[in-house]
């Protein structure tokens, strides 16, 4: 080619052409090599908040010996992360997925919530009323409490430690039992309000609990491997220890009363559906149930309906954990911002103390959110 124009152009004429066509090649190659340099940035960009993920939640697994663990992280509104860590159990040896079975303990209360909160905007539910106005055979002392403050855990209503076969069993046990502070006046974690919560949900809608938050909560968000009793081929297993040996821990259940409370299963998938499903805009609430969820019952004390709030570098950070024999969860998330952390995972101890300061590194890191401490440490986002 460089003769042919040589022989048919002279001088300037030539370079002018050979100028031309060199110009014309850059027009395509440059396109060509920017779309090339496209993916490969694309590309690093997933990976660096997989690698932060893993800087971060590698170290707190071997320090507190867990088996396998699920972590999904969404920033602005979209899924960022979604990565397995560890085994889903110590005998299959494979890795846990987004789509692996876990029990995720007392975060079943946030879902419980959301399907309070449905039956709020349509109308149905007033979470300032007495819960006495739904439920009519609460004991004599109880009958003042408001349905939201059983919600944030602010009810009084004493802890029952021994598990009856029923509702109504339980119920009749407390007759007799005094409140263990006025409503409204303390904030005190107690998982029997979330008994009473699901029996709302039941009087209210007239279906049982799991059918109405299949139909209702579930269904809608395509979270098809959330509810109780559910077998997997891809199930995570959780362990004790006995003699030095992890024995796998087969759940139990004294009571179906327990299940809103803390005997849900669930999976990482379903749970970021879940999150964007309540998210203003999500399809499952009304913007005025959103905001009255994320919001504090009482300002003197953290419980929303169903959540915990606290204001950390400035933002709104709304959490709620779980923890039962060997299994553990969290979700948080910043009301406003489409920044969310999810994390499943099993353990070797019942109860064990979390990931709370890393979901606050995972929440800074990946998403961007300043919840940094004033000392630069991450915050805290366990239940009070």
């Amino acid at each position: 080619m460089a003769s042919e124009l040589k022989s048919s152009a002279g001088g300037g004429r030539g370079r002018s052409a050979i100028t031309s066509m060199l110009t014309a090649a850059l027009v395509v190659l440059v396109p060509l090599a920017a779309a090339a340099r496209g993916p490969r940035r694309e590309a690093e960009r997933r990976r660096a908040p997989d690698a932060a993920a893993g800087r971060i939640i590698e170290p707190a697994m071997r320090e507190k010996d867990l088996p396998g663990l699920v972590l999904g992280a969404v920033r602005n509104g979209r899924v960022a992360v979604e990565q397995g860590f560890g085994v889903r159990s110590l005998d299959s040896l494979q890795p846990p997925d987004p789509d692996t079975v876990f029990y995720i303990g007392s975060l079943s209360k946030a879902l419980t919530a959301a399907g309070a909160m449905v039956l709020v905007g349509r109308g149905q539910l007033d979470l300032e009323a007495p819960a006495s106005r739904y439920l009519k055979d609460l004991p004599e002392s109880w009958r003042s409490i408001t349905v939201d403050q059983f919600m944030a855990h602010q009810s009084g209503i004493p802890q029952l430690n021994r598990k009856l076969p029923t509702f109504e069993a339980m119920l009749r046990s407390a007759d007799s039992v005094p409140l263990a502070f006025k409503p409204g006046t303390k904030q005190v974690y107690n998982n029997f309000n979330y008994a009473v919560v699901g029996k709302i949900i039941e009087a209210v809608s007239g279906m049982s609990y799991l059918d109405f938050m299949h139909r209702e909560v579930f269904g809608p968000l395509h979270m098809d491997h959330t509810g109780y009793g559910i077998r997997s081929a891809d199930e995570a297993t959780s362990y004790r220890m006995e003699g030095g040996r992890p024995v796998p821990i087969v759940h139990h259940l004294k009571g179906m009363y327990g299940i809103p409370s803390g005997h849900l299963q669930s999976t990482l998938a379903d749970l970021l559906s879940f999150y964007q499903g309540i998210q203003p805009g999500g399809g499952l609430l009304t913007p005025s149930a959103y905001r009255t969820m994320t919001t504090r019952v009482n300002p003197a004390f953290s419980g929303t309906p169903g959540w915990f709030e606290k204001k950390v570098g400035g933002l709104s950070v709304v959490s709620k954990n779980g923890a039962t024999e060997g299994f553990h969860s969290i979700l948080s998330f910043v009301p406003g911002k489409g920044d969310c952390v999810a994390m499943i995972w099993t353990s070797r101890k019942p109860k064990g103390d979390g990931l709370f300061r890393q979901t606050g590194e995972l929440l800074h890191e990946i998403c961007g959110t300043p919840v940094a401490g004033r000392r630069g440490r991450a915050a805290d986002f366990r239940d009070e």
